[in-house]
């Protein structure tokens, strides 16, 4: 917080150059001075409230109204915490004791100006401290009203218990636990709902909880509902207030056996979790398997959905609205197809359909129906609608060896034409002559990483992760830059595509892994605070050897705790889940990090972090998309940010690009930011770390 370095001073004294002469002393200290007199005339009340002085100097010997008392009456009507100092002529005119009890803060022998002065020093640090405290005392009661909204609306069951009793429960807790009401649990023992063999080890668990208040404890146990049914629950006990009174907070997680997880793990791995369709991977495995079945008689469908005015959309409604968007067609592609067809997510605002025939004219009705469907659908959110177009492109499978990316790239041409020929209408894929397949691309690909390889042409690239209350760590993130044979600057949306289908990601991901542990072991020595967040591409955590060979890399670094953090997007993340868990888990017993990157996009992303340990969540760029003016990206965020922060994770907003979007942050209250605005990707890392953020 800004310091205020000019101290107001109200003086009530009849000698003019006495007065003088204390705020000669006051000025001394090295503060502004801001005088203001208190004349006959003047009510004093009145003066209070406009000047609202820090300080008063009050001449006990003074003739003008008001007497100690009176200004200590004015102080209390006006609510002002202004230090009042007595100046006396003699110990004797009036006592220190009598001085404090009439409200004043000291008395001060009129000649002993070097009292004053430490005095003034005193009372203006003390008011400082005040205005400080009171800044941070609004900020609080503002945290824990929305606290407080977000545990009414949490999935998680929670209460507050004060000497043993509920003195607050959210909706999940009164619903896991069988109650209508709050009314109903309200000064109901917490020990009322343990199984009784399990109470008496319950009461003396409770007692010891004041021995351990400075953290979370768990503890598992059985409780029972109000339909008597009993349920294994393990309960998390964290000190907090409400309402400005002590209490605890108490969370209950039902426990669930390991069969069930593996379920729940099993379907978060096939699933999108945003439209409930099948994700990319799971689609691209079953259009994989259902390939080598195809015959001259028996061939399959495989078209590629998209909303031809995504981007309009996400601009109009946000990326709540347009999020809706997505499920709201992917509902409609559900009702419009046969059990036999199959539907997936791809990405954006695209789906992916494969039908088990090759029948152009099947094809067409489908097409006919789904754009129609489509583009009577309006969605809405608030005051706000949009209408969406759609295009189908559409790719026939006739041969058996067809590569499946190379039918979805072929399908993805066929959409690319029917958005170029004006949109809301289907195109099917012709090839043409000389044009290669998607499988001899990516070939030539391969060939051209292997050279760049060779020659040495990939670089690191760093750009600064900063911390939004300050700190003296420095954080980079770590990118990967590829060179051609002229020495140009190559996309890595251009390259990485074709590297992650053929598995050479996984090469260059240990490239970066190597190069950039070496470059921070250098740094190290002389900048010992330094942290690396390195991108892992989602092909790597197939990769049964790597967590085996960042052991041996690291160990042989001799890295401090906590200076690597790798991170893997969301979506990897989910595609590959129980892999994701295991290296996450691993990781930690490495003292390295792990951090999910695009997070955010799914409708219940939290649940990711009941299964994967993550210490950081890189927030998906879509939620910074004008940050500044989208109020509903910016309630999002706030959300999302609370939430994370609740569970102990730290946060990061990516793609920061201007000022007024960095204002916003502050009020979200986000950990970390990155992104355009500080610095781009540098071969340098020569970000100022100790600048701050202003």
């Amino acid at each position: 917080m800004a310091k205020e370095n000019a101290v107001r001073i109200l003086v009530i004294e009849d000698s003019a150059n006495e007065a003088e002469n204390f705020l000669k002393a006051a000025r001394s200290v090295g503060f502004a001075v801001r005088p203001q007199s208190l004349r006959a005339e003047d009510k004093i009340a009145e003066v209070l409230q406009q000047h609202q002085p820090h300080i008063i100097f009050f001449s006990y010997k003074n003739k003008t109204v008001p007497s100690l008392s009176e200004l200590k009456v004015a102080l209390e009507k006006t609510d002002s915490s202004a230090s009042v100092i007595v100046i006396c002529d003699t110990p004797e005119q009036l006592s220190i004791i009598d001085a404090l009890k009439n409200g004043a803060c000291d008395r001060i022998i009129r000649r002993d100006l070097d009292h004053l002065t430490l005095v003034v020093k005193r009372e203006f640090e003390r008011s400082r401290a005040l205005k400080d405290f009171k800044v941070v005392e609004k900020l609080y009661k503002e945290a824990e009203a929305r606290n407080h909204a977000l545990m009414d609306n949490s999935r998680d069951a929670i209460a507050y218990v004060h000497v043993g009793m509920h003195v607050y429960a959210n909706k999940a807790y009164l619903e896991l636990l069988g109650f209508a009401a709050f009314d109903d649990i309200e000064g109901l023992p917490i020990m009322d709902l343990v199984i009784s063999d399990q109470q008496e080890t319950f009461k003396k668990f409770l007692r010891g909880l004041d021995e351990h208040s400075d953290k979370a404890i768990e503890y598992e146990t059985r409780l029972t509902n109000t339909q008597n049914n009993e349920f294994r629950a393990k309960m998390e006990f964290s000190p907090a207030s409400i309402e400005g009174e002590p209490c605890t907070q108490i969370i209950i997680r039902q426990q669930t056996d390991s069969k069930e997880l593996e379920e729940q793990i099993h379907k978060l791995s096939k699933l999108d979790p945003l439209t409930g369709l099948l994700n990319r991977q799971a689609f691209l495995e079953k259009f994989g398997k259902v390939i080598p079945q195809v015959t001259a008689t028996k061939q399959l469908t495989l078209a590629l959905l998209g909303i031809d005015n995504f981007k309009q959309i996400q601009e109009v409604i946000g990326l709540v609205g347009s999020d809706q968007v997505l499920s709201d067609i992917a509902d409609l592609i559900k009702r419009n197809i046969s059990e036999q067809d199959l539907a997936g997510r791809h990405e954006g605002g695209k789906y992916l359909i494969l039908l088990p025939h090759g029948n152009e004219a099947k094809l067409k009705m489908l097409s006919d129906k789904l754009i129609k469907v489509i583009g009577e659908q309006i969605s809405s959110v608030g005051s706000k609608s949009v209408t969406i177009n759609a295009s189908l492109g559409a790719s026939i499978v006739d041969d058996a060896e067809l590569d499946v990316n190379e039918g979805i790239a072929r399908a993805e041409k066929a959409y690319n034409t029917a958005v170029e020929e004006g949109g809301n209408r289907l195109a099917t894929y012709r090839p043409k002559e000389g044009e290669m397949t998607q499988k001899q691309m990516d070939a030539a690909w391969v060939k051209r990483l292997k050279a760049a390889l060779d020659e040495k042409r990939f670089h690191l690239l760093y750009q600064p992760i900063v911390q939004l209350d300050g700190g003296t760590m420095e954080r980079y993130e770590v990118f990967m830059e590829m060179r051609n044979e002229k020495g140009e600057r190559v996309s890595t949306g251009d390259f990485l595509p074709a590297a992650e289908r053929t598995k050479m990601s996984k090469v260059l991901d240990r490239w970066v892994i190597s190069n950039a542990l070496g470059q921070l072991t250098n740094r190290l020595k002389t900048r010992p605070n330094t942290v690396f967040f390195v991108k892992l591409t989602g092909g790597s955590l197939e990769d049964k050897e790597l967590f085996r060979w960042i052991g041996e890399k690291t160990k042989a670094a001799d890295l401090p705790k906590g200076r690597l953090i790798f991170e893997v997007k969301e979506e990897a993340v989910i595609t590959h889940l129980k892999l994701a868990q295991a290296f996450a888990t691993l990781l930690k017993t490495i003292h390295c990090g792990f951090a999910i990157d695009d997070f955010g996009k799914g409708p219940d992303p939290f649940k990711l972090l009941t299964l994967v340990p993550a210490q950081f969540l890189k927030f998906d760029k879509d939620f910074t998309q004008d940050l500044s003016r989208n109020e509903q990206n910016q309630e999002t965020l706030k959300e999302i940010t609370a939430k994370a922060q609740e569970l102990k994770k730290y946060t990061i907003v990516q793609h920061v690009e201007d000022a007024a979007s960095l204002s916003v942050l502050w009020v979200i209250g986000a950990n970390f930011t990155q992104g355009n605005f500080f610095q781009g990707p540098s071969d340098t890392m020569d970000y100022d770390f100790s600048s701050g953020l202003t």
